[in-house]
């Protein structure tokens, strides 16, 4: 039998996780696939304000709730588990190896990898990095296989922490479902000669780019957090829900960057775009919206083999880059953008990596 994990709080209806929108596709992707769910329930407080012993306490707690979900599983089942687990514990690894010498293959779905990220905050505390290293690298290393972003995680993994080629699939792109959706109504606001679309949680601490963008280019500014001045070249529209948006967004291509600068993608998060799969890429292309992304990202490689957007180092060569494409070629990318958009409503690269496992 193949089942997939989901995490729940103790007391809460069902429909209300810990996930975001790609654990939670995931999920309805498993369930469309005849994936069954095996439940999870965490029962554990707050661990933020908790002394050494109750935060302790907490990891068995955690141990006790999974080997209770894992106990029903028999030699031979597959289950898919999505990375890092919502409700840590030092303890998990214990339990995984536990279920895999009874015949359960655990396959792991990455979302994030703090390894990458977390641990390289300069301000990151010293336990926290060690129960980062210990806690992800230890469940990483016992998978059957894990799905990894791209090419580029993949080669990361493999020098960082050992794992060997034949345990990782390659998911590509994260897949993105919208229910009933109308290709049209995105359709009629794309436009080859509007502005930019920055679509993103726009707070400055993360998207400080959002407040260096170039002036030689418009951009239409979507999300929370803003707190900029607009300009003739830079207008912000306010933020609205996941399934509103697609609809709600005008403009040529949507703008796929990270760090405190718009001239390149620097930092923490400008240096994990070069092996991350970042979820708004899949938004624009799921709405058939074509991308600019930056060239050193790990999805520049994909948006160029599916003629899905352009790729530049920086932010102002988008003015110059626009200026020579033909609408012959901007209309050739909203087609592959349009087919491409069908897969990722479909699930298809969840699919076919879930298979990969099998």
């Amino acid at each position: 039998m193949k089942y997939y994990v989901k995490e729940t709080k103790q007391g809460e209806d069902l429909a209300r996780t810990a996930g975001y929108k790609a654990r939670d596709d995931f999920e309805a992707f498993c369930e469309r696939f005849d994936i069954k769910r095996l439940l999870v329930t965490t029962s554990v407080e707050d661990r933020k304000n908790l002394n050494v012993f109750n935060k302790l306490k907490c990891h068995f707690i955690i141990k006790k709730n999974w080997e209770d979900a894992l106990s029903s599983l028999n030699k031979g089942d597959d289950l898919f588990i999505q990375f890092p687990i919502v409700e840590h514990s030092l303890l998990l690894a214990g339990v995984f190896k536990k279920a895999q010498k009874k015949g359960v293959k655990i396959n792991l779905l990455i979302h994030d990898i703090e390894l990458f990220r977390a641990m390289k905050r300069e301000n990151a505390d010293r336990k926290k990095r060690f129960r980062i290293q210990r806690e992800e690298t230890d469940i990483l290393k016992i998978a059957h296989k894990v799905i990894v972003h791209n090419s580029h995680m993949r080669e990361t993994l493999k020098e960082l922490i050992d794992i060997d080629d034949d345990h990782m699939v390659d998911l590509e792109i994260f897949d993105y479902l919208v229910d009933d959706f109308h290709y049209d109504e995105v359709r009629k606001h794309l436009r080859k000669d509007q502005p930019i679309i920055i679509a993103a949680n726009l707070i400055k601490e993360k998207a400080g780019y959002v407040y260096d963008l170039p002036d030689n280019q418009s951009f239409n500014l979507y999300g929370i957090n803003y707190t900029g001045n607009e300009t003739d070249l830079i207008r912000y529209h306010g933020s609205f829900e996941p399934e509103a948006l697609p609809y709600a967004v005008k403009g040529s291509f949507g703008l796929v960057w990270d760090g405190l600068t718009s001239k390149t993608c620097t930092g923490v998060f400008g240096e994990y775009l070069k092996i991350n799969n970042p979820h708004k890429t899949s938004f624009y292309l799921s709405s058939g919206i074509p991308v600019v992304i930056w060239k050193q990202a790990a999805l520049a490689d994909f948006v160029l083999k599916h003629h899905c957007g352009i790729v530049v180092d920086d932010v102002k060569d988008i003015h110059d880059t626009l200026s020579s494409l033909s609408d012959e070629e901007y209309q050739s990318m909203l087609d592959s953008t349009k087919m491409l958009s069908q897969k990722l409503r479909e699930g298809y690269f969840t699919k076919k990596a879930i298979e990969a496992c099998l």
